[in-house]
């Protein structure tokens, strides 16, 4: 029997709260297909991860907070989208839910007709910080619903009622995106921001009619031309060259007293590029633009307050990838295609491309600088985190919250069979724990693996069990070879301060002021066959004696075990030439390049402090 739908009278900040995790619930499952869809204004593909990553983000920064009223929780969840919001629909989104959140200012709770405009406030937002907004986008989905809201929310006494007959609205603007923007009338597809939104009110409505946060088997309005499963489509309108290549992003805070002028930072930066958005409020603003001259764009924002989260992504590079993808998944046969998922959290090293090839899923870690908190790789690049690290007065690391482990293992549901969770050691952090709780209420089949090991071991651990999925092994096969291969894992890291074991306990002062004037650089060992146990294994006195010890405690483990050249990758904190000078010890005593060369995560620099680099050697089977 069909179940009624709840009568809600009303939202305070706890409903708003769940409404914000329905809706996101609902996009992450379908951003696949955004992706497939993505065309428009660039036919790059990542929609939908852009969309739904913001989304994600929003749910896990607001994960603990329990305010009734919904004017502080708007607040607090547009803040989190102004910090979290990637790409040009993920940008729309976070100035729509900063425009929401000053329509309900100050607010308990609200009526369906304080909703409606609400709406119509946070649509107009929307628009107003797009240079040159398209009809045929997003934009055009947003207003039509915010309109037919406007229009009749005095028609209606519930919010189920009112967002029902909104969402018919909605449903029929994306359909008539096709036929508004040449691009999307070449590949026959409508907008993949604008169906993201509806996909977003979906979830909305489905949770009005439940009551609960359970999936749903309701189909989802799809593109004209799919099925229920697609096959991008960006080859329809494959391009040769881009006026401006890069995506650029980042996020400016005030510093003084005065707001930002957001007028007079958009009339500085639309000169250099197109796609222009200027989202946010007096104290925070988040910039997007394509344009040529990233640098540019930077230094333009460094002049209205600290600038973060900075991002310049070649969307040319990632069309011209994404065409690779296409033809190569053309002709794989379906008995090779992948059926396990593989998860693992920000402690994992490895560079942004090889997780992008092999759909490797990151659940961030929780970190703080001065108590100020951030989400890893988030709202904080690791390069920004490890050179701030110097400075502070106190850094440290938290395991991700349920939340995000939740959206991820439920997106996954949407690409694979199986899921296969490789992890940092839990001798030091509950995040196993935490991912495996979590899991196995998504998944009752997880197969999950404590790898005793982080940085670049955790990477070529988890790039090993990513190229075995690749090959279509079972997630149970994956565990049992990835717990061999942590068992072959060695992470070796020279130390340039003592100051931060000083400061967490495992020195004491007068111990580190010797060291100190003496110059000791200690070697420690992350050892993955005791359970990752962190342990000094060398002293040396001076930098090139340090690497010198480093190194032969890597030549004596590679002779004891005989077998083989082993695969190494080389980690630092802000230590560059440090990394790239162990390189090149490493090709002239192992005869091989290291996989990769990156900063290390920020768990490895609040543990070691500036100036550390890692040598991660994973011994042949």
């Amino acid at each position: 029997m069909k179940q009624s739908p709840n009568r809600i009278q009303y939202l305070d900040g706890k409903r708003f709260k769940r409404v914000i995790e329905a809706a996101t619930r609902r996009l992450v499952e379908h951003h696949g297909h955004l992706n497939d869809i993505n065309v428009f204004p660039v036919p790059d593909g990542d929609t939908g991860s852009n969309m739904a990553g913001t989304m994600r983000s929003i749910v896990s920064r607001s994960a603990q907070s329990i305010e009734h009223s919904i004017g502080k929780m708007s607040g607090i969840i547009a803040q989190s989208a102004l910090m979290s919001a990637r790409g040009n629909s993920g940008v729309i989104l976070a100035q729509f839910l900063c425009g929401f959140s000053e329509g309900v200012k100050d607010l308990r709770r609200i009526s369906p007709s304080d909703f409606a405009q609400a709406a119509a406030t946070a649509a107009s937002r929307a628009r107003e910080a797009i240079s040159d907004p398209r009809d045929g986008t997003i934009l055009s989905v947003i207003n039509d619903w915010a309109t037919h809201l406007k229009q009749n929310c005095h028609s209606y006494q519930n919010f189920h009622d009112l967002l029902h007959d909104s969402l018919e609205r909605a449903k029929e603007s994306v359909r008539s995106t096709t036929g508004k923007l040449a691009a999307l009338k070449s590949a026959n597809v409508v907008d993949a921001g604008g169906l993201g939104f509806v996909y977003l009110l979906e979830g909305i409505v489905e949770f009005t009619e439940k009551g609960s946060l359970r999936d749903s088997a309701a189909p989802a309005l799809r593109s004209p031309s799919s099925g229920q499963h697609t096959t991008p489509v960006q080859d329809r309108v494959a391009v040769d060259s881009l006026e401006y290549l890069y995506c650029t992003e980042c996020l400016i805070a005030a510093t003084g007293t005065a707001p930002i002028d957001r007028d007079a930072l958009r009339t500085l930066l639309a000169p250099l590029g197109d796609s222009l958005i200027v989202a946010g409020g007096a104290d925070n603003v988040r910039i997007h633009v394509h344009t040529n001259e990233p640098e540019t764009v930077f230094t333009i924002a460094s002049r209205y307050g600290s600038v973060s989260c900075r991002k310049a992504e070649n969307m040319l590079e990632q069309h011209r990838n994404l065409l690779e993808e296409t033809v190569s998944a053309q002709v794989i046969p379906q008995t090779a295609l992948q059926r396990t998922g593989i998860l693992t959290d920000s402690t994992c090293d490895l560079p942004q491309n090889l997780l992008d090839e092999y759909g490797i899923r990151v659940a961030p870690l929780r970190l703080f600088l001065n108590e100020e908190e951030f989400v890893d790789k988030v709202t904080i690049s690791t390069e920004e985190f490890n050179t701030r690290l110097a400075g502070s007065a106190s850094a440290r690391t938290s395991q991700p919250v349920p939340a995000d482990f939740l959206l991820l293992y439920e997106e996954m549901r949407a690409s694979f069979r199986e899921v296969a969770a490789l992890h940092v050691m839990g001798m030091y952090s509950g995040t196993l724990q935490s991912s495996r709780a979590v899991g196995c209420s998504v998944w009752p089949s997880l197969e999950s693996l404590d790898t005793g090991t982080l940085t670049g071991g955790l990477g070529m651990v988890t790039l090993q069990a990513a190229q075995r999925a690749r090959l279509g092994m079972s997630a149970e096969e994956i565990v049992h070879l990835a717990r061999k291969d942590a068992q072959n894992v060695r992470v070796f890291v020279s130390m340039n301060t003592l100051d931060f074991a000083v400061r967490g306990g495992r020195m004491s002062r007068s111990q580190g002021m010797l060291a100190r004037l003496l110059n000791v650089k200690p070697v420690l060992e992350f050892n993955s066959r005791q359970q990752g146990q962190v342990s000094a294994v060398a002293k040396a006195i001076g930098p090139k004696r340090c690497e010198d010890r480093l190194f032969a405690l890597l030549e004596r483990d590679a002779a004891a075990h005989g077998k083989g050249t082993p695969m190494f990758a080389v980690t630092h904190v802000n230590v560059e030439e440090v990394a790239h000078r162990y390189a090149e010890r490493i090709r002239r005593q192992f005869g091989t390049d290291p996989l990769y060369i990156m900063q290390a995560s920020p768990v490895l620099g609040c543990h070691s402090g500036p100036g550390a680099c890692a040598v991660a050697m994973l011994l042949p089977e």
